[in-house]
C-alpha cells in the first residue's frame, strides 16, 4: 500500500452492501421484534443481519480512522516539509510520477519538476523503497546538471544528500 496516497473512507462495493444490508436489518429487526414470539427463520436471519450490520460499521470505523492518522501524518510531513524549505538554502520540488525498478541503493523513477513542468527519468539514491509514486520530495538543484540555459539532462540524478524532505502529493487542508 503507497503511504503517500490517502486511504479511501469509502468504496462502491462497501457502500452498496451498508445499504442494502442497513435497509435490511432496519425492517427486520423491528419486524422480529413487533411479532415476538417470531418464527425461528426471523430471528436467524435478523441476528445474521444485526451481525453483519455490526462488521460493516466496524469496518467503516476502522478506514475512516485510518485516513484520519494518515491526514495527521500527512500535515506532519508537510510541517516539516516546509521547515525544510525554510532552512535550506535553493530548494524545489519534484514529484515521483512512478517507479520503474528498486534497487538496494536507489530507485529509477519518472519525476515532475513541479515549478517548470518537466517530466524525465531520474535516478534518486538512498534507501531502495523509500520513494512511492505520489511523493513529492524537496531537492537541492545539482548545478553539475541543471544550468540555465541549457538543455536538461537526459537522465537527473538526485543525491540522497539532495533530498531535504519528503511528502504526500497535495498540499493538506489547514
Amino acid at each position: 500500500m503507497n503511504p503517500m496516497i490517502r486511504p479511501s473512507v469509502a468504496s462502491a462495493p462497501l457502500v452498496m452492501w451498508s445499504v442494502a444490508i442497513g435497509l435490511c436489518t432496519l425492517y427486520l429487526v423491528p419486524a422480529t421484534l413487533a411479532n415476538w414470539p417470531a418464527p425461528p427463520w426471523l430471528i436467524t436471519i435478523a441476528s445474521i443481519l444485526l451481525v453483519f450490520s455490526v462488521a460493516l460499521a466496524l469496518r467503516w470505523v476502522f478506514k475512516a480512522r485510518h485516513a484520519r492518522a494518515w491526514d495527521v501524518s500527512a500535515r506532519s510531513l508537510w510541517q516539516q516539509f516546509e521547515g525544510a524549505r525554510l532552512a535550506a538554502g535553493t530548494t524545489t520540488e519534484v514529484t515521483i510520477l512512478s517507479v520503474q525498478e528498486v534497487q538496494p541503493t536507489g530507485a529509477w523513477v519518472t519525476i515532475n519538476w513541479d515549478q517548470f513542468g518537466y517530466t524525465q527519468p531520474a535516478w534518486i539514491e538512498g534507501k531502495g523503497g523509500t520513494y512511492w509514486p505520489g511523493s513529492v520530495i524537496l531537492i537541492t538543484p545539482d548545478p553539475a546538471q541543471v544550468h540555465a540555459g541549457r538543455p536538461w539532462p537526459q537522465t537527473y540524478r538526485i543525491a540522497e544528500s539532495a533530498c531535504r524532505a519528503i511528502a504526500p502529493m497535495g498540499h493538506p487542508v489547514a
